[in-house]
């Protein structure tokens, strides 16, 4: 690798000024570090040694208050009178002048009186042969987790013995703090495994509490003690035992931050040191540098700025025979071949330019539907026809997702999509029908799909292309000629039928009507007379719905109330809506009028009802609808049901002539339906799915669009 000389020597006094610097900075530091340990070392034993007679001072000052409350002559007197109630209140009062936890006087009869109860309590009586009664005494306490220094001194009055007086103090954070003040460090209490008191704060205590469980046997005397960023150097030493023998140990903490703080200042300044050496080194490098190296080195960065803006033509004049010149050499050569490839670069740019506006004009020519997507799933282009065919549903198709694409395809759009996205890999391409509903109220637009693979130069997929042409006016002609040619078979068939069946069946009618007459009820040949004249019954309804649907009908047209409409149509089918316990639930407005032929229309109502009623074997209701929509000429209505629905394919075919999904139906009535709808000059649509329920929703226009 090539290094400048330059480099090397500032980078020399560099490391060699900046080596020694940190070398005499920390051997500097480790002393400090050193000397502050020892001072703190002697703070710690000298608090040691004088807790001890502070120790002693708070136990003498407990006894002597203890020995003065004795020689009050209330207490006395109270005690030697019996008067127990007198003597709580003022143990109380003297309580709380104070700052001592209680006082408990215990009479010669074993009578016992506490400032902290309200009731006195017995005992036994005291031993008065027992020499110790008259004497003073100090212990220490453990109970419920706190610690309690406790005086107990002999009452006399007049030399006579009436009892031992005992004045407690509880050792809590409040009375180390105090310590801790006198002491001029931090004081904690500890019996056992427990930190009973403590002046530090509450993460501090935590701490110290966890070293103190831990290491309750440790041997050391005084160590440190990291709390919460706080370096403590901390001593103990056992006081004394309580009465239940076990080890008081006192903990004293003193802050190291002070003197660390002194270190850290001192670390500072000789850092401070070392990086004012090492500026003023790089100083005078850069000074002595800079008439031989600077100068020719901003003519190069000049240089690269030029190029940077776009001049590729520039060349460095100055050029050198050291390493500077072998660099600027390297730089009018980069800068050459980078105009070169520049060059290329744009020739290529123009010339795709140039192909992809002929490719974009071809398929904004086209009337074909033309819409490309990435292996991911997103459309990446769509030509113009395809955003005018989609322009109602999209305002933009790139950038849209097949899923998002597909959805207001019918459902066996989808599945024909998805299908030939699956088995492209197998085949190549793949052709298909696409249908979806064209705008709310229009019909079925249809599209014919060819779904192909994009392949790379190395026959690898990197995307899909969709072809759609429109041939719903083509499959509406096809339609039109399927069902003109199954109305010219029908009427053909209906005049057959009228001719050589209906006067046969009038007869046959006719013959069962008599044998009926002529029949006893109870003879067991009724029951098939009654089967003939129904069935016969039933097949000249047939042909009487064949000669309806068949025969050229004329219509005649008038305004009425369409109330007037459905109320004749209501009062038809009412017995047969309770018989299936149906409920049928008008809503309209009263003033709503329609211009229809009346008889025809509620044939229309009466054939739609009857199958909604036929829908519900357990009971349901049926909802009748009729509203003017206020966004188009519009009169639109509807019979819901809440029946079994239907599936797909059942909807699919619902109003084909003599398509039926029952027994004895004639698959004629919605076909019959759909023919007054168009004669009305209307459209009719279904929605239903099985298990749900069914809609029919039919438009009627109004008299002016007619």
């Amino acid at each position: 690798m090539y290094i400048s000389l330059r480099t090397k020597v500032i980078s020399l006094l560099f490391v060699l000024i900046s080596s020694l610097a940190f070398i005499f900075n920390e051997s500097s530091t480790g002393l400090i570090q050193e000397k502050t340990r020892e001072i703190f070392q002697q703070r710690i034993e000298l608090l040691l040694a004088s807790i001890r007679s502070y120790w002693d001072s708070e136990k003498n000052m407990l006894l002597n208050n203890a020995i003065l409350y004795a020689e009050s002559e209330k207490i006395i007197n109270y005690s030697t009178y019996g008067l127990n109630n007198m003597l709580q209140r003022e143990m109380e009062r003297l309580i709380a002048k104070t700052g001592f936890y209680d006082l408990e006087m215990t009479l010669v009869n074993g009578q016992i009186v506490s400032s902290n109860q309200y009731a006195s309590r017995r005992a036994q009586p005291l031993d008065l042969r027992d020499t110790r009664l008259h004497l003073s005494w100090i212990t220490l306490q453990f109970i419920d987790d706190s610690l309690y220094m406790r005086a107990e001194v002999p009452v006399h009055k007049l030399g006579e013995f009436i009892g031992r007086l005992a004045l407690r103090r509880k050792l809590d954070d409040t009375r180390l703090k105090r310590m801790a003040r006198n002491l001029q460090a931090e004081v904690s209490l500890a019996v056992k495994e427990k930190l009973v008191a403590s002046s530090l704060v509450e993460g501090g205590r935590q701490a110290l509490a966890n070293e103190h469980f831990l290491n309750n046997d440790r041997k050391e005397d005084i160590f440190n003690l990291k709390i919460e960023n706080t370096v403590f150097s901390i001593g103990r030493v056992i006081l004394e035992k309580t009465v239940e023998s076990d080890p008081v140990l006192i903990y004293l903490a003193v802050s190291q931050d002070k003197m660390l703080s002194l270190l850290e200042e001192a670390r500072s300044q000789n850092f401070n040191l070392t990086i004012w050496v090492l500026v003023a080194t790089l100083i005078l490098s850069i000074i002595f540098s800079e008439k031989v190296l600077i100068s020719r080195i901003r003519q190069i960065r000049d240089g690269a700025n030029i190029i940077a803006e776009g001049d590729l033509s520039f060349q460095i004049s100055s050029v050198s025979g050291d390493e500077l010149g072998n660099l600027a050499r390297s730089f009018n050569r980069m800068a050459s071949n980078l105009k070169q490839n520049q060059d290329r670069l744009q020739h290529y740019i123009e010339r795709i330019e140039t192909l992809a506006n002929y490719i974009q004009n071809i398929l904004g020519s086209l009337r074909t539907s033309v819409i490309t997507w990435s292996m991911s799933g997103y459309i990446e282009t769509a030509n113009n026809a395809a955003m005018l065919e989609f322009n109602e549903f999209f305002s933009e198709l790139e950038g849209l997702s097949l899923h998002q694409f597909v959805k207001k395809f019918k459902s066996q759009s989808r599945r024909e999509l998805f299908k030939a996205l699956r088995h492209l890999g197998d085949t190549g391409d793949w052709q298909f029908d696409i249908e979806f509903e064209h705008g709310e109220h229009a019909s079925t637009k249809v599209l014919q799909g060819n779904f192909s693979r994009l392949l790379d130069n190395d026959k690898k997929p990197y995307g899909f292309i969709l072809t759609l042409n429109n041939i719903t006016q083509r499959k509406i002609i096809e339609q039109q000629l399927y069902h003109a040619d199954k109305l010219s078979s029908l009427g053909q068939l209906a005049a057959s039928v009228a001719h050589e069946i209906k006067n046969p069946l009038a007869s046959i009618k006719t013959l069962g009507q008599l044998l009926q007459e002529e029949t006893e009820k109870d003879d067991s040949r009724r029951d098939y007379i009654d089967v003939i004249v129904s069935e016969v019954n039933r097949l000249n309804g047939v042909v009487e719905q064949l000669l309806r649907y068949a025969r050229p009908e004329g219509s005649s047209f008038c305004e009425v109330a369409f109330e007037e409409v459905i109320k004749p149509v209501i009062a038809l089918v009412h017995h047969e809506s309770d018989r299936h316990q149906v409920a049928l639930v008008p809503q309209y407005n009263d003033d709503l009028k329609v211009y229809v032929d009346p008889e025809k229309i509620k044939q229309v109502f009466l054939n739609l009802i009857f199958n909604g009623i036929q829908s519900m074997d357990r009971g349901g209701k049926i909802f009748i609808r009729a509203f003017r929509d206020q966004d188009s000429p519009w009169t639109v209505f509807e019979i819901e049901d809440t029946g079994c629905g239907m599936s797909e394919e059942v909807r699919r075919r619902i109003f084909e002539p003599f398509y039926t999904t029952r027994q004895r139906g004639t698959g004629l009535g919605l076909a019959i339906v759909k023919k007054i709808v168009d004669l009305h000059g209307g459209k009719i649509e279904v929605s239903s799915e099985a298990g749900r329920g069914t809609k029919f929703k039919f438009y009627l226009p109004g008299r002016q669009e007619r």
